[in-house]
Parts: C-alpha cells; sequence; structure tokens
C-alpha cells in the first residue's frame, strides 16, 4: 500500500504537514495520481538541470553613428535549432 504523500499547499505555515486529499483536490491530477503543483516543481526542475547557452560579453558601441559604420542585418529571420523539450508528465493517451 503506497503512503499517502503530503500536500504542499495545504501544509502551508503548519507544523504537522496536511495528507494529500488526493480526487477531493482541484489540484490533483488522476493520471498521473500526483499533485500539479507536484508535477510544475519537477517539470521546472528538469529545465533548470539543462546547460543554459553562454552568453557572449560585448563591448559597448556609441549610440551615433558616423557614415562610414553600417549595420548588416539579414531581411529573413534565421531559424534557431532547438531541441524539444520533453514533458515526462504529457498526457497524451487520455481517453
Amino acid at each position: 500500500m503506497a503512503e499517502t504523500p503530503y500536500c504542499p499547499l495545504l501544509s502551508i505555515n503548519k507544523e504537522v504537514p496536511a495528507l494529500c486529499q488526493e480526487e477531493l483536490c482541484m489540484w490533483y491530477v488522476k493520471q498521473l495520481k500526483l499533485c500539479s503543483a507536484t508535477v510544475l516543481a519537477y517539470t521546472n526542475a528538469l529545465n533548470l538541470q539543462t546547460p543554459a547557452k553562454p552568453t557572449t560579453t560585448s563591448t559597448q558601441q556609441p549610440a551615433t553613428q558616423t557614415a562610414k559604420q553600417s549595420v548588416n542585418q539579414p531581411l529573413t529571420p534565421q531559424a534557431k535549432k532547438e531541441q524539444p523539450k520533453i514533458n515526462p508528465f504529457a498526457l497524451d493517451d487520455l481517453d
């Protein structure tokens, strides 16, 4: 028999953690048998673990440009190659 988890929302400012109300709670995801607050926290924790792209520091340029300086910008936006994020809590097979 699995233990009933503690509710992170009902346990705020309590000395004794409150038990999860499971299917009686609006935040409970029945298909996952988890609290949606827990799912959000876990998903965000996974996103924090992905390596961030390093930011490059550039020298500051003066706001005014002379006639010799020009800015070359592409006319069409280039597609960025990003890896698709995998959500372990995807509910694709719901009835």
